[in-house]
């Protein structure tokens, strides 16, 4: 389940957006977020990287079907919010993005001169 949190709009009112729940992971070349997103379609989706913000929005689809008055609901209909700060180690032209299945993964690939190398020991 994600969390509500609420998103500062240059606007007069703000907007309450869920924060989707994310798992990041770390190798010598790159680092991968998943991003659990339900609900959300590849075309409400939208990956945005400006200066060192990583931006993610998924826009959720209103449930109201016609002629149908809705008397209870459990289900929650915001749309999702996230924003991270990247580093200068971050490939800019190397991330990619996949959504499968509600689950969105993006692979952000390190600078070759970021990644860990072995330093070789001459002996004399």
């Amino acid at each position: 389940m994600s969390n509500l949190s609420v998103r500062k709009n240059n606007t007069a009112r703000d907007e309450y957006v869920l924060l989707p729940l994310t798992d990041i992971y770390e190798t010598e070349g790159q680092y991968t977020l998943k991003m659990e997103m339900p609900g959300i379609t590849k075309d409400k989706l939208e990956v945005l990287l400006e200066d060192n913000e990583l931006e993610i929005r998924g826009e959720a689809d209103r449930y109201s079907p016609e002629g149908k008055e809705l008397k209870y609901s459990e289900f929650s209909q915001y749309n999702y919010y996230r924003k991270y700060n990247v580093g200068d180690d971050i490939d800019r032209e190397g991330i990619d993005a996949k959504f499968e299945n509600g689950v969105l993964t993006l692979v952000l690939k390190k600078h070759e001169a970021a990644k860990p190398r072995r330093i070789p020991i001459n002996v004399k």
